[in-house]
């Protein structure tokens, strides 16, 4: 498979294995151990970022999701339908993935399914997700996830320089916040503060408000953030539909909501050739 749009930028092919068999057990240090297929270039860059930082994988991994896992919760805020949660594991399956084994508190992983059967996220689709972040080059992550706005980062070092891990990470070197995606985040707060489109909206199925956005047929979207953004590449590169934690129907080829986004794409044109 060709890695195209992202083999340019780094994560090149590792050679392949036959994966051991799925096992989940807790070890003695009361760290539940599982199982996840991790995109094989992915997992090659990220060990490799680990090591060079002299960092332990799943402790540092750990201290990410608690910090996390709050926040996939929040910005997931409308769950995926049944169809999108298939169509996404079917696309996972179709890449070359490394049986890789996580030894993380039980705590997190129970949390983590809780989250994920709510929102009908599939699993291993958030690891990729979480992987990709951490280990994908700055550039590829910009065309990604802000290809409208290049300059955000300039934009968001000249607003917050003196808040949150800037300021912690600068004056207390040992004791640094694990936030890895403070200035992503913080870059969608500013574009949602700025989005007129952003409605506050209740949940039928847990009654609680969230935040939304809608699709140009009304349909209700999550905002977009580091978890709800797909990564849309350019024609016959590499699809990276597999890495979604949420996936908008319309993007499911043959069901009703793919048909009526075309149809009001289809009626808007008309009204601008009128």
């Amino acid at each position: 498979m060709r890695l195209g749009f992202l083999h340019t930028h780094g994560l090149e092919r590792n050679t392949v294995t036959r994966p051991a068999r799925r096992e989940k057990k807790v070890d003695h240090r009361g760290e539940q151990k599982i199982s996840v297929k991790i995109w094989r270039p992915l997992i090659a860059r990220f060990n490799d970022k680990v090591m060079t930082a002299c960092l332990r994988r799943d402790l540092y991994l750990a201290r990410v999701l608690t910090h996390e896992l709050p926040y996939l919760d929040q910005e997931i805020s409308v769950p995926n339908s049944a169809a999108a949660q298939r169509f996404v594991d079917d696309r996972l399956d179709g890449m070359d993935r490394q049986l890789v084994s996580l030894a993380l508190p039980p705590t997190l992983t129970a949390q983590l399914k809780d989250i994920c059967i709510r929102k009908r996220i599939v699993r291993d689709a958030f690891f990729n997700r979480v992987f990709f972040l951490l280990a994908a080059r700055p550039r590829v992550l910009d065309a990604l996830l802000f290809p409208n706005n290049p300059d955000w980062r300039a934009e968001i070092w000249s607003e917050y320089r003196n808040d949150g891990p800037f300021f912690q990470n600068g004056f207390y070197p040992l004791e640094p916040e694990v936030n890895p995606f403070w200035a992503l985040r913080t870059a969608f707060e500013v574009q949602a503060e700025e989005d007129k489109a952003v409605e506050d909206y209740v949940d039928p199925a847990s009654g609680n408000e969230v935040r939304v956005t809608r699709d140009i047929t009304g349909a209700v979207m999550p905002v977009p953030g580091i978890y709800s953004t797909v990564f849309t590449v350019p024609k016959g590169q590499t699809e990276l539909l597999g890495l979604s934690c949420f996936l908008p129907d319309p993007y499911i080829p043959g069901t009703p909501a793919a048909e009526a986004l075309t149809s009001k794409l289809d009626e808007l044109l008309k009204e601008l050739e009128a």
